[in-house]
């Protein structure tokens, strides 16, 4: 799943729920029009694809690079999430997602962080999500508390999106099977 935003606080005005609906993607759109693409998302069916593991999409919505994001686009996506996630659970192994981690709504400063411990409520701590992240994402160590790995864009140009979402998903894999145990720090 993807929720994704750049808020740029000084823009006037606020970021809409149609902002976001004019390219979100929802269910199998997710991977029909993400796969082979230079995105996280893109990345993560990469790597599936590859080793044969099974897709559930849910959605991927994108803001931009524009004005805070209004609490409506919050309060639509993230129960999005939360309940195509719960409809799952039984089947789902783990959880990837495309984040950004500079995005701001009307009353959150940390919606992502926010949105991650929302679905982690309702996933419980046993299954593992990974995170990727804007190279300039703005992070502390409460996400550390939600997220299993955390994995952010190593350029800007963002040339290197896909291979982000490739790192997130091999390991998620190899965590699945146990090869690797994922341990986060803040320096």
């Amino acid at each position: 799943a993807g929720f994704s935003h750049e808020t740029v606080s000084f823009w006037p005005g606020v970021t809409s729920l149609e902002d976001f609906e004019r390219t979100a993607l929802y269910g199998a759109d997710v991977i029909e029009k993400l796969r082979g693409t230079n995105s996280s998302i893109g990345g993560f069916i990469d790597v599936c694809e590859q080793e044969g593991v099974e897709l559930v999409p849910i959605c991927a919505a994108q803001g931009g690079a524009t004005a805070t994001v209004a609490d409506e686009v919050y309060g639509h996506y993230v129960p999005y999430m939360k309940k195509g996630f719960a409809e799952v659970a039984g089947e789902l192994d783990g959880i990837l997602l495309a984040l950004h981690g500079a995005m701001a709504t009307e009353s959150r400063q940390d919606p992502e962080t926010d949105a991650v411990r929302e679905i982690r409520h309702v996933m419980g701590y046993e299954k593992p999500i990974m995170v990727t992240f804007d190279l300039h994402g703005n992070k502390d160590e409460a996400i550390l508390r939600e997220a299993t790995g955390i994995f952010g864009y190593h350029s800007s140009p963002h040339v290197d999106s896909g291979e982000t979402g490739r790192r997130a998903a091999r390991a998620m894999l190899a965590t699945l099977r146990r090869e690797i145990r994922p341990t986060m720090a803040i320096a």
